[in-house]
């Protein structure tokens, strides 16, 4: 999306498999990260983990969806298209540093089930018919409820 070789027609279809991939992404993350909350009581440090998570994913999405508002290989654009790649690139780092400190609080049995549990929450959201508002709901979510699950 950064590319200005790109064609204009392609840029606005780019945001589109953005935002859906980001969508899959972050409402099986956040179930997963929902579940690892109910297993494990602390350290504080993990909610604050799963609560920045959610909030980086937001504005992703709120990111992808001014790009669609601006026409495609304007300035603009490609300033927003920077910017959204910063916040991802931002968010891939963090990620690292969080799968650091679950290696630290958690046991490997519990890595390996929250793996798996990805994996099939992903193929889940994949056949929902709409994992953007799937999403959505979960990143909205204030603490996690077993009635939502």
């Amino acid at each position: 999306m950064c590319d200005a070789a790109t064609p204009p027609k392609e840029l606005a279809n780019l945001v589109e498999v953005f935002r859906l991939a980001l969508a899959v992404h972050s409402a099986t993350e956040a179930h997963v990260l929902d579940l690892l909350l109910t297993r494990v009581g602390g350290p504080r440090t993990l909610s604050m983990i799963v609560t920045h998570t959610r909030i980086e994913h937001s504005a992703q999405r709120v990111a992808a969806e001014r790009l669609l508002q601006i026409r495609p290989a304007s300035l603009a654009w490609y300033e927003h298209a920077i910017a959204l790649r910063d916040l991802v690139l931002d968010h891939a780092s963090r990620s690292d540093r969080a799968r650091w400190t679950f290696n630290d609080h958690l046991p490997a049995e519990l890595h390996e089930a929250l793996a798996t549990e990805y994996a099939r929450e992903r193929m889940r959201v994949l056949g929902c018919t709409s994992p953007l508002d799937l999403a959505q709901r979960r990143d909205h979510r204030v603490p996690f409820n077993r009635a939502d699950a």
